[in-house]
């Protein structure tokens, strides 16, 4: 395979690229109509659809529905209508075209495409987790105990992923060459039966998926951890049109008020997420209870960042520093200006 990698990194290059210089974007805005205001039984609630970050079926996609059935939204004069999501490129494509009005978006590969002049017409308004939530798991027994290990062996990856993106980055800085590994790309939810056949020697994953790999495999597993290697990345957060965001910004406050607390709630109240996302109807064939319930429990140490800022706030200077990462290894070859991309003061 062709890595991404052309040259070795380190963490000195790694901030290079947007610290050095300060080149501006072109921004590009389209206009979409606003939300319509609808009446619900509460009274007069506004309709504001979002998408997920992938499907309905994980549990960590939980927090919307919490703050639902908890009345978050309802409080702030909201009421939602849940999207399934595809990954950030959809995700971007479902918001330009107007079928949601707030996208969830991986930060990282909504720096790409923002640089890269794919998508344009949005803003980052709230993090929803501090820290990358990819990792590459393998099972315990297979004397793969520190990633250099994972020379010579076989990785199931998704072409085009974040982890896929990120994997040079992750393998040099572990030191060992990610040309040395095969990288095949089978059917995503065939990953845990083909690390249970031996199919593979790894999968790439995300933290939260542990549980449930490791009862599909029948057997414990070992976790390595992207943010580990890369910890000034962001994982997922919000976003918006810049119309809305400009146009309506006290309901863009609004709606991620209601959605950090759903957030914060589930994963200080795992059970309770677990249930009331099982028994919910929008998330029917997904995770059972128990499984939705381990994904908030893995992922409350990613939700806040140890910054001191507020739950869902942005530390521009270190969106600064991930954009000069992504420079680094040329996933885009201009520089990006925080200010730019994020929309300050819209957390909450």
């Amino acid at each position: 395979m062709t890595a991404i990698l052309t040259r070795p990194m380190t963490r000195r290059t790694f901030g290079a690229g947007v610290l050095a210089t300060g080149v501006a974007l072109a921004v590009g805005c389209t206009r979409r109509p606003a939300p319509n205001p609808e009446t619900g039984p509460a009274g007069e609630l506004r309709l504001v659809r979002v998408n997920t970050g992938l499907g309905l079926a994980t549990g960590r996609e939980a927090y919307l529905t919490v703050a639902e059935e908890k009345g978050f939204f309802a409080e702030e004069g909201i009421r939602i209508e849940v999207v399934p999501g595809e990954g950030t490129v959809a995700n971007l494509t479902q918001l330009a075209t107007g079928q949601v009005d707030v996208a969830t978006i991986d930060i990282n590969a909504g720096l790409v495409e923002f640089a890269n002049g794919t998508f344009t017409d949005f803003v980052l308004t709230a993090v929803l987790h501090a820290q990358l939530l990819g990792c590459i798991i393998v099972r315990e027994d297979s004397g793969i105990t520190r990633p250099r290990d994972l020379a010579g062996k076989r990785l199931a990856v998704i072409p085009g992923g974040t982890n896929t993106i990120l994997f040079p980055a992750f393998a040099q800085l572990n030191g060992f060459d990610p040309d040395t590994v095969e990288l095949v790309s089978p059917p995503p939810p065939s990953f845990g039966a083909l690390l249970a056949a031996g199919e593979v020697d790894a999968i790439q994953q995300f933290v939260l998926a542990r549980a449930a790999i490791e009862r599909e495999v029948g057997a414990p597993v070992r976790v390595f951890t992207y943010s580990d290697t890369l910890p000034e990345l962001y994982g997922s957060g919000l976003g918006c049109s810049r119309r809305l965001a400009a146009e309506e910004p006290d309901l863009v406050r609004a709606f991620n008020r209601a959605a950090l607390r759903g957030l914060q709630y589930a994963v200080s109240n795992p059970s309770e997420a677990g249930e009331i996302f099982a028994r919910h109807r929008r998330h029917e064939g997904g995770q059972p209870a128990p499984v939705a319930a381990k994904e908030n429990e893995l992922l409350a140490p990613y939700v806040r960042a140890d910054d001191g800022l507020a739950l869902g706030e942005f530390d521009l200077t270190r969106l600064a520093q991930s954009a000069g990462i992504l420079r680094s290894y040329g996933l885009i070859d201009t520089s990006v200006r925080p200010e730019e991309l994020v929309a300050p003061g819209l957390f909450g």
